[in-house]
């Protein structure tokens, strides 16, 4: 009980640790366990002898809620110091209750809840019946930024590890303006979202190798990052790269050679 205590809640940062979600580990292990059935057992079941639910503004008006609120974030970033100069020069967390301080502890709690809403996602794909969209890929990916996001409000609060808080907001804007004009049968959103959905991905493997850097940079000796964090950080990032390869090479590989077949 002691060790619990004191890597729980005497090792955590202070500011953080009555938030939502942010203190004790339960709550956000329960969230996990909690939609791992409501995905795989839960609402397939509710679903079995039902129509998919259609859902289009309200996922239009999800969309671009998250738009805002990355926007909101990045701004947030910037409002507390971060700098792009963070992405390769070592700058430590700072935990005192300094203005730009609190403002940068803040911000990593906005980005466990958006993580924490973002499991929505994969409820909204069971309820529309795209159980085929449920893949490991995209459970895996949502439960360990959401696991991430915990561990990195908790403990971590800031320092220049805030360059992938920026990094992923940005390439969320970007993936969530996709979101929404895709789900409307416009004809200019229709032809811009034909043109982007493959660089979507893409820029997705590029926010990973930026990422992949930053933490190598967290690494150097004399730079007091939160290196038990950037331990578990680096190889999940690895691991979704590879995650993502896979899928682009699957859905966009295959569908450019048979292209090719069909034009010989």
């Amino acid at each position: 009980m002691d060790l619990y205590n004191y890597y729980i809640y005497q090792n955590a940062d202070q500011r953080t640790l009555n938030w939502f979600l942010a203190g004790s580990p339960f709550p956000m292990l329960g969230v996990i366990l909690g939609y791992v059935a409501l995905i795989y057992f839960i609402l397939p079941r509710f679903m079995e002898n039902r129509k998919p639910y259609q859902m289009k503004t309200f996922i239009g008006v999800y969309n671009l809620f998250q738009v805002i609120y990355c926007i909101i974030v990045v701004r947030l970033c910037f409002q507390a110091g971060f700098r792009f100069d963070h992405f390769y020069r070592c700058v430590e967390t700072d935990f005192s209750d300094d203005q730009k301080a609190l403002k940068m502890s803040e911000v990593t709690w906005y980005i466990l809840f958006i993580k924490f809403t973002e499991l929505l996602e994969t409820i909204l794909f069971v309820l529309r019946k795209k159980q085929n969209q449920v893949s490991f890929l995209h459970v895996y990916h949502h439960i360990s930024t959401f696991f991430i996001a915990y561990i990195f409000c908790k403990y971590v609060g800031g320092s220049m590890l805030v360059f992938s808080i920026v990094a992923n907001s940005i390439v969320h804007i970007i993936m969530y303006s996709y979101y929404f004009i895709s789900a409307y049968d416009v004809a200019i959103f229709k032809l811009v979202a034909a043109k982007v959905k493959k660089y979507i991905t893409t820029v997705q493997l590029i926010q990973f190798a930026l990422l992949t850097t930053n933490n190598l940079f967290g690494l150097q000796p004399g730079c007091n990052t939160c290196k038990p964090f950037l331990a578990m950080y680096i190889p999940n990032v690895f691991i979704l790269i590879y995650l993502f390869s896979q899928f682009y090479k699957k859905s966009y590989d295959k569908k450019r050679s048979t292209a090719e077949v069909k034009a010989n």
